[in-house]
């Protein structure tokens, strides 16, 4: 609830009207934001995904300028959250550390 509520704060603050990616670094009940995008490329997918709704083709609509009918979402009152984890080989990358920190390695995203 607490990330939500952080989410919802920021998004209010910089009158974000669209699509943005925020990714959050917790640990011992700190939570800290790290960044926030204003773009959704990859998220936009997966966000999809978690709300079961089909934002690539509603976005694909509009730009058409076809008709959509609106979709009530209220990410506040949902009982989950839903985590997009970073999948790193380290195997591949030589002398690197696993422990990742706010500057985690690149492994040419």
């Amino acid at each position: 609830r607490r990330v939500k509520m952080i989410g919802q704060k920021i998004c209010r603050a910089l009158k974000i009207s669209g699509p943005f990616n925020l990714q959050f670094m917790c640990k011992e009940n700190e939570v800290m934001v790290i960044e926030c995008n204003l773009r959704a490329s990859r998220s936009l997918p997966f966000i999809s995904k978690t709300y079961n709704v089909n934002f690539v083709e509603i976005a694909t609509r509009v730009m058409l300028g076809i008709s959509v009918r609106p979709v009530n979402i209220q990410p506040i009152d949902m009982d989950y959250i839903a985590c997009k984890a970073p999948m790193f080989s380290f195997a591949r990358l030589k002398n690197s550390d696993p422990r990742l920190g706010v500057e985690m390695q690149s492994t040419g995203e």
